[in-house]
């Protein structure tokens, strides 16, 4: 089924320069991987005095986010230093016994309030159907908006907020940790990477703040259901994560139903029967994971010197595990390049373990994942029954990526009624 080529960025040939490596990655961290990463067993780099290891074997990723997750559960100090302004120690950048105690919290807390998703998706429905036939929508900006309200109804409950706001401050900062930008917060010293980034941060808790207080107050939404201690920088995260992971997960499904009309035709089939099991559904958004994960790259430092199949690590070497190579790997993948959702269906063999893992694996995978396939589904198949969003020409997309993936600035699309 399908057999399109979605975009991805090109691929270089051979080693390359570190100075020449470093100008891809202030461009896109998609770019920095060359053509043989994505038939390798893995890659080191020296970069900057620093060995980087990216691990492509399924037994080395195994022991790096599961079995010796132990000695690989701090992240790099960059990153930390990136985020902290926003999310302090949020479950995202948390480590040893807080991150352990807070995170069986935060997953409990959010299984308990999934209700009252429809409302948010119905509300983009309303918006929809008040449009002529034909419009233009861009995807990005509305896939941003809806997942943005499906976010407050499930942290704050429903409490007033405009998702907007919320949107244009996070596009802001994410803006700020993405090309040339996140190279150069990257290489300064913390206190001004606290100079530039704290004024976005203290913008985002001014509106965070009352919601939180409100939500709490009338016992509401995970703002309530999660402990007091460090409830604003956990809601911040998962907002912070969980809105790119969302949006971009609805975004991709729309973009590449849009490429393929005979995975469309087939998804229409499957809504309009009324069937309760969704196979399709599920498997296109599974497969827009595999081509545009969230999370291209997890790094990890080892905590001490050890051994991950059969390579020594120093302390302080920094691992990679990148889905963005796994998933495309020709040797776990058939076309990995190709859009083909039946990969994914009941009776397809499944993925090879430890090559597929948009939102993370062990123990520290995402708390989130049940939340954004549980809203995704509800959304696309909501949608998908009443709209059809057919490409515009143009230059289509380049997807790129600085902390998470995003497929474009913009993408627009014809809105059809079904």
């Amino acid at each position: 089924m399908s057999g399109v080529t979605p975009p991805f960025p090109p691929r270089h040939r051979g080693e390359i320069p570190v100075t020449e490596l470093l100008a891809k990655a202030s461009r896109s961290l998609l770019e920095v991987w060359g053509e043989e990463m994505f038939r390798n067993s893995g890659t080191v780099l020296e970069v900057l005095g620093q060995q980087l290891v990216v691990f492509n074997r399924p037994a080395a990723i195994e022991a790096v986010l599961v079995t010796q997750a132990e000695d690989f559960a701090a992240k790099p100090a960059q990153l930390s230093k990136l985020l902290a302004p926003l999310i302090g120690e949020g479950l995202f950048l948390a480590e040893g016994p807080g991150w352990r105690q807070r995170r069986p919290a935060a997953k409990n807390a959010m299984a308990s309030v999934l209700a009252g998703l429809d409302q948010a998706v119905a509300a983009t429905a309303t918006d929809w159907a008040a449009r002529p036939d034909g419009a233009t929508l861009d995807m990005i900006a509305a896939m941003e908006r809806l997942s943005a309200g499906l976010l407050l109804r499930l942290i704050f409950g429903g409490v007033a907020g405009d998702p907007a706001e919320i949107v244009r401050l996070a596009r802001a900062y994410r803006a700020k940790m993405s090309g040339a930008g996140l190279i150069t917060l990257m290489a300064l010293p913390e206190p001004l990477v606290r100079l530039r980034l704290g004024g976005d941060a203290k913008r985002i808790r001014g509106v965070v703040d009352p919601m939180l207080a409100r939500a709490r107050k009338a016992g509401l939404g995970l703002a309530a259901a999660l402990p007091a201690e460090g409830v604003r920088e956990e809601v911040i995260s998962m907002f912070a994560i969980g809105h790119d992971a969302l949006s971009g997960l609805l975004a991709a499904a729309w973009f590449l139903l849009g490429q393929a009309p005979e995975v469309e035709a087939a998804l229409h089939a499957e809504l309009d029967s009324g069937a309760e099991a969704r196979p399709l559904l599920r498997a296109i958004l599974r497969e827009a994971l595999r081509l545009y994960p969230p999370l291209p790259l997890i790094a990890r430092v080892a905590s001490r010197a050890t051994e991950v199949a059969g390579r020594p690590l120093p302390r302080g070497s920094v691992a990679f595990v990148a889905p963005w190579l796994m998933h495309r790997h020709a040797d776990h993948w058939e076309a990995p390049d190709e859009f083909r959702p039946a990969r994914f269906l009941p009776e397809a063999s499944p993925p090879a373990p430890f090559t597929y893992l948009p939102f993370g694996l062990g123990p520290r995978h995402c708390v989130g994942e049940a939340f954004t396939m549980r809203a995704a589904e509800l959304a696309l198949a909501t949608l998908a029954r009443r709209f059809r969003l057919l490409p515009l020409p143009g230059p289509g997309v380049t997807p790129s990526a600085g902390l998470t993936l995003f497929l474009a600035d913009r993408l627009p699309m014809r809105l059809a009624r079904r």
